[in-house]
């Protein structure tokens, strides 16, 4: 037996539902470069007079991690809750 024909809307108690998966919110977690990469690029810096600023910085990593949450929506009334 099929889920959408089981629910019933709680507004109006129709059976024409559709279901989506909403973005909550989402997290970043920012890594840098680290200090030894750091202490050596100031060493390189003061070694060549300053020409390893032409180079550019190394960026840090990050990773991102989303939250979902899955919606039930009443095609008939437009009520929509979370299942």
């Amino acid at each position: 037996m099929d889920q959408s024909s089981r629910a019933k809307c709680p507004k109006c108690g129709g059976s024409n539902i559709s279901y989506q998966i909403v973005q909550t919110g989402s997290t970043t977690k920012a890594k840098s470069a680290g200090c030894l990469w750091s202490l050596g690029r100031a060493v390189l810096v003061i070694c060549t007079c300053g020409l390893w600023l032409i180079i550019g910085k190394r960026r840090g990593t990050g990773t991102t991690s989303v939250f979902n949450k899955k919606m039930a929506i009443c095609q008939s009334c437009g009520k929509s809750w979370n299942v």
